[in-house]
């Protein structure tokens, strides 16, 4: 469990298990002694969900695609999502997920003939991927940046941390100074200043 809350394996085989879905059979049916498949990719839907494997992938791994594939992020919606706050990376796996649903609904044959292939199965394998990761996945240089950003919006720490340093420093030579320039009338035992030559209690000469 702990793998999968750092590493964004599940985004991966839901993204994989996305596009195995687009390209392979999502209907299967007999015909004149032939089997026959229909997959999504030739039709609308399936390039909607490709359009959706694509928002999602820029989402998701936005790091990589910007380290070896920047030029991804030229046009004016892959600008967007540069800028994009992490946390709204779950808008294109809810819409993916919802599009799923309205296929399963939609193209709901009732007919003994007419058989779900493996495309159908693999959508629903890469939704429930992309949900599981959606709420496993903790980013850690996410939570690098927000204790970063902590520790800079509250420069008190900081500075207190800094400041109390030199006013250890100064009251320890404040007493060594203050030490330094008095002394003890050894008749009286009054202080007096370090210069002084004459006791002003006592009148006693130094």
């Amino acid at each position: 469990m702990e793998f999968l809350r750092n590493k964004r394996i599940l985004a991966i085989i839901g993204i994989v298990c996305l596009f195995v879905g687009t390209i392979t059979p999502y209907f299967q049916f007999p015909l004149l002694g032939y089997s026959y498949s229909i997959s999504l990719w030739r039709y609308w839907e399936g390039k909607i969900v490709v359009a959706l494997i694509v928002l999602n992938t820029m989402f998701i791994f936005k790091d990589f695609l910007k380290k070896y594939v920047p030029q991804v992020f030229n046009s004016n919606l892959g600008q967007k999502i540069e800028n994009a706050n992490p946390k709204l990376s779950i808008i294109p796996t809810i819409l993916i997920v919802l599009f799923v649903v309205y296929l399963a609904i939609h193209l709901n044959i009732a007919s003994e003939y007419i058989k779900h292939g493996l495309g159908f199965y693999a959508l629903w394998l890469g939704i429930i991927a992309l949900v599981a990761h959606a709420f496993l996945y903790k980013n850690p240089s996410a939570q690098g940046e927000v204790s970063y950003n902590q520790n800079h919006n509250n420069p008190s720490i900081n500075q207190n941390v800094t400041m109390s340093q030199p006013i250890q420093q100064q009251s320890v030579n404040s007493m060594q100074n203050a030490q330094g320039n008095v002394k003890y009338c050894p008749q009286c035992g009054n202080q007096v200043d370090g210069a002084a030559t004459q006791c002003f209690m006592c009148g006693h000469h130094f």
